[in-house]
C-alpha cells in the first residue's frame, strides 16, 4: 500500500482545469513500469461474477435465462442485503434458477478472506485469496468523531494484484504486477470490511495496492456499484494516483464528484 510522502487533493470537477499542470509535474516523477511477465492473463477468474452489476442489468440477466424480471430483484437484494456468498444460498428464487446460473458460469463473486490482522488503533488490515489463489489486501480505518458524536468507516481498495510501477515511497510495486483486478475484486473488498467490523463504510480510497488510473475501467466500475448499489456518496469516495501522464484528463471527463489525490516523491 501507497505510504505517500506528498499528497495534493482536489475535487475531479476541477482536474480537467489542472490536468496540464498534474501530468506535467506527474511525468516526471512516475516512474517505469515494470514489465509483465508473458503469460499472465489480464484476467483472473473463469467464472462471470454477479457482483457488482446493478438492479437492471439482474433483471436483464433473469430474463435472459427465462425467469421473471422481478427476479433479478431478488438477486439484487442477495448479492447487496443479504450478501449471500454462494449462489447455492440464493433460497428464496427457485432451484431452477440457481441451476441456470450455475450452468451460465456465474457466480457470486466473493473470495475468502485468507488472514486479517487489527493494530491498537482498530485499523484491520484484510488479505483476500482470490479465485486464481493470488492474495490482495484491503484496509479498515474506524474514526471517531467525538465533536460530531458519529463515526466513520473508510475502506482502502486495491484495485491490481501487485503494481507496474516503482514508486520509492511504496513497497507493493517491489513484488512486482501480476493483474488488473475485475470490478467485482474491487467491490468485494467493501464488503469483507463491513462484515469485518459490523459497521458501514462511509467512504472509499482508491489507494491500496496498485495503480488505479491503470485499471481506470474497473475502477470506474466499481466506483459506480459503490455510489448506487451500496449508497455511499461520491463526494466520500477519493481516487488516488501518482499521476499517469493521459489519465487525469480521462477521469475528468466523467464528471465525478469524488476527490482526486495526486501522489509523488
Amino acid at each position: 500500500m501507497a505510504a505517500p510522502q506528498h499528497v495534493r487533493a482536489a475535487p475531479l470537477a476541477r482536474a480537467l482545469r489542472a490536468t496540464a499542470t498534474a501530468t506535467a509535474t506527474a511525468t516526471a516523477s512516475v516512474p517505469v513500469p515494470v514489465p509483465v511477465p508473458a503469460g499472465i492473463k489480464s484476467q483472473g477468474t473463469s467464472r462471470r461474477a454477479l457482483l457488482g452489476l446493478s438492479e437492471p442489468q439482474l433483471r436483464q440477466l433473469a430474463i435472459d435465462l427465462g425467469q421473471q424480471s422481478y427476479r433479478g430483484k431478488q438477486l439484487h437484494d442477495l448479492l447487496y442485503k443479504s450478501r449471500a456468498k454462494q449462489i447455492q444460498e440464493f433460497n428464496h428464487v427457485p432451484k431452477a434458477f440457481r441451476e441456470a446460473l450455475l450452468g451460465a458460469g456465474w457466480s457470486v463473486g466473493r473470495s475468502p478472506v485468507h488472514h486479517a490482522v487489527t493494530a491498537s488503533d482498530g485499523t484491520t488490515k484484510i488479505l483476500l485469496k482470490l479465485e486464481d489463489n493470488r492474495l490482495i489486501e484491503t484496509v479498515g480505518i474506524p474514526v471517531d468523531d467525538d465533536n460530531k458524536g458519529s463515526s466513520r468507516l473508510t475502506a482502502c481498495v486495491s484495485s491490481q494484484v501487485g503494481c507496474p510501477l516503482r514508486c520509492s515511497f511504496c513497497a507493493t510495486g517491489k513484488g512486482g504486477f501480476a493483474r488488473n483486478l475485475q470490478p467485482h475484486e474491487i467491490v468485494e473488498q467493501v464488503l469483507a470490511i463491513e462484515e469485518t467490523f459490523k459497521h458501514r463504510v462511509t467512504n472509499v480510497v482508491f489507494m491500496g495496492m496498485g495503480e488505479p488510473m491503470m485499471n481506470l475501467k474497473s475502477v470506474l466500475e466499481a466506483h459506480q456499484c459503490f455510489n448506487k448499489e451500496l449508497k455511499i456518496g461520491q463526494r466520500m469516495m477519493t481516487i488516488s494516483t501518482v499521476g499517469v501522464p493521459n489519465t487525469i484528463k480521462m477521469l475528468a471527463s466523467h464528471k465525478l464528484q469524488s476527490t482526486l489525490a495526486v501522489s509523488n516523491t
